[in-house]
C-alpha cells in the first residue's frame, strides 16, 4: 500500500545519514572555504577562523548575519538571483559544514541555531553584527594544517582583514591585471544557473616560497595548477560538483588569453612550462606570442628536425636542430609557421641542387679501385663510386663527398680535395673512410666516431699484415720512389 505525496514539492526526501557521509569526508579546508566565501559575499570587513583539535569557529562583521534561519538546514535553498561576482551558488555550503560536523551553533544578529543530538533549536541572543559559526568535530593535526595551508592562500577582497589562528592573512605581490578577458561564467536566475561568457578582471599574483600556484575564483583557492603564478579570477568559475576544480576546457581558455597577453614579456623559464604546450595543442596563437615563444624558448638559428639526412647537414651549414616531433601535432604544425625545417634551411643555404655527374675516365681508376678494396676490407662489401659537380652559392654548404647509403655508392665532388691520380694522399684516405663509416649511419654521433676509429685501425692492421694491398692503389711516383 503506498503513501500518497502532496505536490511535486514532496517527491524527494533527504538522507541525514548519507549527507552527513558524504560531507564528513570532504577536506576540512574546503568545508572552511565555504564560510569565508559566504562572509566576503555579505560584504565583512573582519573575519577570523580558529582551528582547534575539537572545535571550528569562524566569525565574521557582516552588517546583516544570516538574512533567514532556513539558510542554514534547507540545502539548496540560497539566494535566487545573483551576478557572477556573487560567490556563493548552491546553497550548500553552510549546511556542508554543520553536516559534517557532530554539533553546529550558528550564532547570528539576535539569535543561535543549535544543531545537537536532541534536534535543531532556536534561541534568542544579544549579537548585534555578524555570524559565529561554532563547529565541534574531532580533526587530526594533519588535517588542520593541510587545512590552514589551504587557507592561508585565500586572497581576502580589498579592505577586508582575514585572520587565521591568530595570524593576518596578506596576499602576495601581484605580477600582472589582465582586463576584458573573455571567460565563461555562471549566474543564478531565478534560481537556475545559467552558463555565459563575460568579460572579467584576471589578477596574478607571484607565488611565495613553499606556495604551489593554484586557480582562484574571486580571492578563494580552487584547486593548485601548472601555470607559474597564482591565477584569481574574479567572477564565478564553472566548477566540477563537489567545487574543488575547474573544467579542463575552461582552464585551457584561461591559459590561452594569459599566454596570448603576455609571451612577449615572460622568460624563458615561464614559456618552458607543460602549460605552454597545451595551449599550444588547442589553440592558434597570434604571430607575436608564438614568435616570443621561439625567440626565447628555441636556440638562436633554430630549425625544427625532419630525419637524418637533412638534419645533419643543417647542422653542418651552422643551424641548430631541434627536435619537436614528440610535441602534439597541433602544438607542431603552429610551431612550423614560424620557424624554418632542416631541410627548408639546407636547400636555403646551398640553393636548388645542381649536380652535374662526372666521367673522368682512366685517371680515377686507382681511386676506384682503393673505394672497392677498403670497401670489402671494412664492411664486407664492394660499394660502387659516382663522380659529380655541385655548384653552390654558399661557401660552407660545399661537401667533399657523401655516401648514399639506399644505394650503396660513394659519390665524390670533383669540386673537392678529393686526389684520384693519388688516393693514398692522408686527405683523400680519410675522406675515403669518413664516408664509408656512414654505412651504419647518417648521423655524425658517437657511434659513427667509433665505427670511423675501428675503420682506421682495422685498415692499419690489414696494411700491416698484407704490405701489397694497396700497393696497386699508389701514384706512379710512389710506385717506383
Amino acid at each position: 500500500m503506498s503513501q500518497a505525496r502532496n505536490g511535486r514539492a514532496e517527491w524527494f526526501e533527504l538522507s541525514e545519514e548519507g549527507w552527513r557521509r558524504s560531507n564528513r569526508a570532504r577536506p576540512l579546508g574546503q568545508l572552511v572555504r565555504e564560510a569565508l566565501q559566504n562572509a566576503f559575499d555579505q560584504r565583512a570587513r573582519r573575519v577570523k577562523v580558529r582551528l582547534e583539535e575539537d572545535e571550528v569557529r569562524i566569525e565574521d562583521d557582516a552588517p546583516a548575519g544570516l538574512a533567514r534561519d532556513e539558510f542554514a538546514f534547507t540545502v539548496f535553498l540560497g539566494e535566487k538571483d545573483t551576478p557572477p561576482t556573487w560567490r556563493g551558488r548552491k546553497g550548500r555550503g553552510l549546511k556542508e559544514m554543520i553536516a559534517a560536523s557532530d554539533r553546529a551553533e550558528v550564532e547570528t544578529v539576535g539569535r543561535t541555531l543549535v544543531f545537537d543530538d536532541s534536534g535543531r533549536t532556536v534561541k534568542a541572543n544579544a549579537r548585534r553584527v555578524g555570524t559565529c559559526l561554532r563547529l565541534f568535530r574531532h580533526t587530526s593535526e594533519r588535517e588542520r594544517e593541510a587545512a590552514l595551508q589551504l587557507l592561508r592562500l585565500t586572497l581576502p577582497p580589498p579592505g577586508v582583514e582575514l585572520v587565521i589562528n591568530g595570524r593576518g592573512v596578506r596576499p602576495p605581490r601581484l605580477r600582472e591585471s589582465l582586463e576584458d578577458c573573455p571567460l565563461e561564467t555562471v549566474e543564478l536566475h531565478r534560481g537556475v544557473e545559467r552558463f555565459v561568457e563575460r568579460p572579467a578582471r584576471v589578477d596574478l599574483y607571484h607565488p611565495r616560497p613553499g606556495e604551489t600556484p593554484h586557480l582562484f575564483e574571486l580571492g578563494l583557492p580552487v584547486e593548485p595548477h601548472h601555470l607559474p603564478w597564482h591565477v584569481d579570477v574574479q567572477q564565478r568559475i564553472p566548477l566540477a560538483a563537489e567545487r574543488d576544480a575547474a573544467r579542463d576546457p575552461y582552464k585551457r581558455t584561461l591559459a590561452a588569453i594569459i599566454l596570448e597577453s603576455l609571451a612577449p614579456e615572460l622568460s624563458r623559464q615561464e614559456l618552458s612550462g607543460a602549460w605552454v604546450t597545451e595551449v599550444l595543442a588547442h589553440f592558434t596563437l597570434g604571430e607575436e606570442a608564438l614568435q616570443a615563444y621561439v625567440a626565447k624558448v628555441l636556440p638562436a638559428r633554430a630549425v625544427l628536425a625532419v630525419g637524418p639526412r637533412a638534419d645533419d647537414r643543417a647542422r653542418q651549414l651552422g643551424a641548430k636542430v631541434v627536435d619537436l616531433r614528440g610535441m602534439p601535432d597541433a602544438a607542431l604544425a603552429q610551431l612550423e609557421t614560424v620557424v624554418e625545417s632542416a631541410d627548408a634551411y639546407v636547400e636555403r643555404m646551398e640553393g636548388p641542387p645542381r649536380d652535374v655527374l662526372v666521367r673522368p675516365g682512366p685517371r680515377a681508376e686507382r681511386f676506384v679501385g682503393l673505394v672497392r678494396c677498403l670497401s670489402r676490407e671494412l664492411i664486407g662489401r664492394e660499394v660502387g663510386v659516382e663522380f659529380f659537380e655541385r655548384k653552390v652559392r654558399d661557401p660552407s654548404a660545399h661537401v667533399e663527398a657523401e655516401y648514399d647509403r639506399e644505394r650503396r655508392v660513394l659519390r665524390v665532388n670533383m669540386r673537392g680535395r678529393v686526389r684520384l691520380e693519388n688516393p693514398l694522399e692522408p686527405r683523400t684516405l680519410g675522406i675515403i673512410l669518413h664516408e664509408l663509416a656512414h654505412e651504419a649511419g647518417e648521423e655524425h654521433d658517437f657511434a659513427f666516431i667509433d665505427r670511423l676509429e675501428g675503420f682506421a685501425g682495422k685498415a692499419l692492421r690489414a696494411v700491416m699484415d698484407r704490405p701489397d694491398l694497396l700497393a696497386p692503389y699508389a701514384s706512379p711516383k710512389k710506385q717506383t720512389g
